[in-house]
């Protein structure tokens, strides 16, 4: 009887030592790991993945700079080929007044010359006094045929070309003629992209060049400071409508991560990606349909250094 209640003791004391091992703190796998700490270490890990810390002073050091996501007005434009011309109204020929001998010139080629300034002493052949002959604009001197010595006649002397207003001419052919009106926004860009000015339509001719079969489109620019020159060969982007969007993004900030479109929203010194859903665009803007709400702040500019970092973040950790 004895013997009977000491076996049954020991069973019951090597059945509670074994249930002390089934705690689930206390699981481990085949290699001697606690499964529940090492799943709470990776889900905090996958999380460092997607997000990198920068100082404010080491942010503005790689020139990154960042702006608030919201409203936008989509620009639809057309392209156009050009060229810049003078007024006709802003050119003057300037012949002598009386028949004589030129006997003094005062100017030199592409001189730029004031209302009124001398340009050459002619003496005539009827007083054989010498008689000025002044610029009657301002502008520059684009001809230069006057020769001391030389007896003047029919032709002109001098032209000068006042090239403070200029005119660019645009070619329309017939697909696009509907869609051109007075007045629309223009921007000017020379042959290697890079914008030159703004301007409007302005007049749209009533013929059709022969060969081409085209319709000139004409916008008047501002050119005090020379830029444009008659003859300069010109891309112009007419916006032809316009569409306001209530959250759109800068198209530059757009980088493609992790098969994503995203842009890097700031939190403080905490740049997350955020994936988007994308709608219309122009040039310069991209609506957001998900994934950003209005007021965030999100990098437009080195945008594709917040992305290398994550990136660099994200490699050290697989190893």
């Amino acid at each position: 009887m004895i013997r009977l209640f000491a076996l049954l003791l020991a069973v019951l004391f090597i059945a509670g030592c074994g249930s002390s091992t089934d705690s689930p703190e206390a699981h481990k796998d085949e290699h001697g790991h606690e499964q529940g700490r090492e799943e709470g270490h990776e889900e905090g890990h996958a999380e460092a993945e997607g997000r990198t810390t920068i100082a404010p002073n080491v942010a503005q050091s790689m020139g990154v700079a960042t702006s608030e996501a919201g409203p936008a007005t989509l620009k639809e434009t057309l392209s156009l080929s050009g060229v810049i011309q003078a007024d006709p109204a802003r050119v003057s020929r300037v012949r002598a007044r009386f028949p004589g001998v030129v006997r003094e010139v005062a100017v030199q080629p592409w001189a730029t010359v004031s209302k009124g300034a001398v340009l050459a002493q002619v003496q005539s052949n009827e007083s054989l006094q010498n008689y000025p002959i002044p610029a009657p604009i301002g502008g520059v001197l684009v001809e230069h045929r006057a020769q001391v010595g030389e007896a003047t006649g029919e032709e002109a002397l001098f032209t000068i070309v006042d090239l403070t207003k200029v005119w660019v001419e645009l070619d329309v052919f017939q697909t696009d003629l509907a869609r051109i009106g007075e007045q629309q926004p223009v921007q000017v860009l020379d042959l290697n992209n890079r914008k030159l000015a703004d301007g409007h339509v302005s007049r749209i001719a009533p013929l059709a060049v022969h060969g081409s079969q085209s319709v000139r489109a004409r916008v008047v620019i501002d050119n005090a400071t020379g830029q444009l020159r008659p003859g300069q060969f010109v891309t112009a982007h007419v916006t032809v409508a316009e569409t306001k969007v209530p959250l759109a993004i800068r198209r530059d900030a757009l980088q493609r991560f992790r098969d994503a479109d995203v842009v890097f929203e700031q939190l403080g010194d905490t740049y997350e990606p955020r994936m988007l859903e994308l709608g219309r665009s122009d040039a310069d803007h991209i609506e957001v349909l998900a994934g950003l709400k209005e007021g965030a702040r999100y990098v437009t500019k080195n945008s594709y250094l917040i992305k290398a970092d994550i990136e660099k973040a994200g490699a050290g950790h697989d190893h």
